[in-house]
């Protein structure tokens, strides 16, 4: 599917992601939330969401960056999640609102329980938009997307309440929808160098938050090259917190029950090497995405 006036063609496609996290709860505590996170190795997004499978020639990394970067998101879908962690763990997809919550009110993708293998598929996302709207805004703004709204086409000037704004920008088309209910019109505003309209940084954000969460949210396009999946404790940040000590205490005290012993039992030492232990997690993932790839 093709579009002469953007020389652009639509193309949709699903890939499934084999998303391989290893490593130990220490490990994660010391290191920070991003060492316990999967991601495309950089410069490698537009192999691994089959973007280069559109060009004729290997394309750059800014032209696969360019393209991923207004991906239309049609579904996101678990196929099977292995974890032979030995603690629940709560699962963050940067590209997907998280709706399973627990009770501190946190929020992920979905979850999973210790030592655990499912293999019944369950889609997690599934976007409510028509594929039109998509289209539509991404045909008449393919430079723009939740992330870059406040900064693509922006020049920021320090020290000044107001910040200059390309004439192309999404905002200056909402201001000129709504100059009846502003009692201004942009129109009316002088052009600068034939390209910035003068904008207040109050307005601007105003402007931008609406957009995102009246239009954006729903048409669900997404910058795929921020793709990442991301593991949690559940109901905390801290991977060897006194909750998690009493979980894996507990899983100790069973197995003392299960497989009583006369020998002296250190569980402190048993601790820390469960603390200290390689452990995996791995997820086969399905995407079904849109994307605008230039036409030949």
């Amino acid at each position: 599917m093709g579009d002469a006036s953007t020389g652009e063609e639509q193309h949709i496609k699903e890939t499934v992601l084999h998303c391989h996290i290893r490593g130990s709860l220490q490990q994660f505590h010391s290191g920070g939330s991003e060492s316990a996170s999967w991601s495309p190795q950089p410069g490698r997004a537009g192999d691994v969401f089959g973007v280069n499978d559109f060009f004729e020639t290997h394309p750059d990394a800014g032209q696969t960056t360019n393209v991923l970067q207004n991906t239309l998101l049609h579904e996101v879908q678990v196929l099977s999640v292995q974890n032979d962690f030995p603690i629940n763990l709560g699962v963050g997809i940067s590209c997907i609102p998280g709706d399973e919550c627990v009770k501190t009110g946190t929020r992920y993708a979905f979850t999973c329980l210790a030592n655990s293998t499912t293999t019944h598929p369950e889609i997690i996302y599934s976007s409510e938009s028509s594929q039109h709207e998509g289209i539509e805004w991404r045909q008449k703004y393919p430079s723009y997307n939740a992330n870059n709204l406040d900064s693509t086409g922006v020049l920021q000037v320090v020290g000044q309440p107001y910040v200059f704004v390309s004439q192309n920008h999404p905002v200056i088309d909402l201001l000129r929808t709504n100059a009846d209910k502003l009692n201004a019109r942009i129109d009316d505003q002088p052009l600068i160098d034939g390209e910035w309209y003068k904008v207040t940084k109050q307005v601007m954000g105003q402007c931008c938050n609406v957009l995102r969460n009246k239009v954006l949210n729903k048409v669900s396009t997404r910058d795929m090259n921020d793709f990442v999946v991301q593991l949690h404790r559940i109901g905390s940040s801290d991977w060897v917190s006194k909750d998690v000590m009493n979980e894996l205490q507990s899983k100790l005290s069973l197995q003392d029950e299960l497989h009583p012993t006369d020998s002296p039992y250190n569980k402190k030492k048993l601790l820390e090497k469960m603390t200290s232990k390689q452990y995996n997690f791995t997820a086969r993932i399905k995407v079904k995405y849109e994307i605008n790839v230039p036409s030949v």
